[in-house]
């Protein structure tokens, strides 16, 4: 029995060896990817808000709280055609007061790699901020998530309204209800990003022929991410937005400070807390134990088998 012991421990050892790399360069990378099928619902909420109504017959700022609801949808078909990990999601959203009316709506159909989260150019990507209008864009950058694996380092986030991607800086790492994530802020500096035809009393002009306004936007954008996963835990957004004349401000059009609601907060923390978990293990945990145990148990059989055959020899 002690001549076969040492070619079993080292059979079961080379065994833990392929499964520990297996673990690592297979199984990983199948799980390390945004779902196809994606259908998830996320919520923010906007409190103490200045808004611009556009009504012709109101056309003057007022207070309101405001929610954006996000609707993301997975085309399992559109990613199944693309391949080469591609996924392939349609997030609609929709921005109403607390009237009822719906202040902004928007859908984008985005392709992204499964792993790094960046914008893939393919699969009939487009852009609609007027229902009915889809505008082609080519997207850049970070749409949904950032890499399985996040770094501390500077990615480039989309950003919707500019239609280009913007630096999204790492700052710190911070608890979020026990589960440590990275913090990241993307700073968008006001800019002119277009023109409006306006009333002249809209931007306290004297007259009766329209007014030529310069349209800004800025942004402040914080992020608290799941490094190893990649998923936004929570999200807040710092959006300014004003009519101009000769560079002065004159009107607010949006002012307000979103974030996520405390239950789509809750509910992403609770999904991916405990995938960050299975992920780590796979990933390394698991890889590293097998292999050592493995090798262990390889070297101890290669040993025990040596010293049987030299017990044999010195037996003849």
């Amino acid at each position: 029995m002690r001549g076969k012991l040492g070619p079993i421990l080292s059979g079961i050892g080379g065994f833990l060896l392929i499964m520990g790399v297996l673990l690592n360069v297979y199984a990983y990378p199948r799980l390390a990817t945004a779902p196809a099928d994606q259908n998830s619902t996320s919520v923010l909420s906007g409190p103490d808000a200045t808004v611009f109504d556009s009504d012709p017959t109101v056309l003057a700022e007022f207070q309101t709280n405001l929610t954006t609801t996000a609707l993301t949808v997975g085309d399992v078909d559109a990613a199944e055609r693309a391949g080469d990990n591609v996924r392939v999601w349609v997030n609609s959203t929709s921005t109403k007061s607390d009237d009822g009316v719906v202040r902004s709506r928007s859908v984008e159909r985005v392709a992204f790699d499964g792993f790094t989260g960046e914008a893939v150019d393919c699969c009939n990507a487009f852009s609609e901020t007027t229902q009915g209008q889809p505008e082609e864009v080519k997207f850049e950058g970070q749409i949904f998530k950032f890499p399985f694996q996040t770094k501390k380092e500077t990615y480039k986030w989309w950003d919707g309204t500019l239609k280009r991607a913007v630096d999204a800086e790492f700052e710190r790492e911070e608890e979020l209800e026990g589960v440590n994530t990275y913090v990241f802020v993307q700073t968008i500096e006001p800019e002119v990003w277009t023109q409006q035809e306006v009333p002249p009393s809209v931007v306290g002009e004297s007259g009766e022929e329209s007014v030529i306004a310069d349209r800004t936007y800025g942004n402040i954008r914080t992020f608290w991410v799941e490094p190893e996963t990649g998923v936004v835990l929570n999200r807040t957004e710092e959006q300014s937005a004003y009519l101009q004349v000769d560079g002065e401000n004159r009107t607010t059009l949006t002012s307000v400070k979103t974030a996520f609601s405390e239950e789509t907060m809750k509910k992403n923390i609770d999904e991916y807390s405990g995938k960050s978990t299975q992920l780590k293990m796979i990933r390394s945990t698991l890889p590293l134990v097998l292999g050592v145990g493995g090798l262990v148990l390889l070297i101890v059989g290669f040993l025990l088998y040596r010293r049987s055959n030299s017990r044999s020899t010195s037996k003849r």
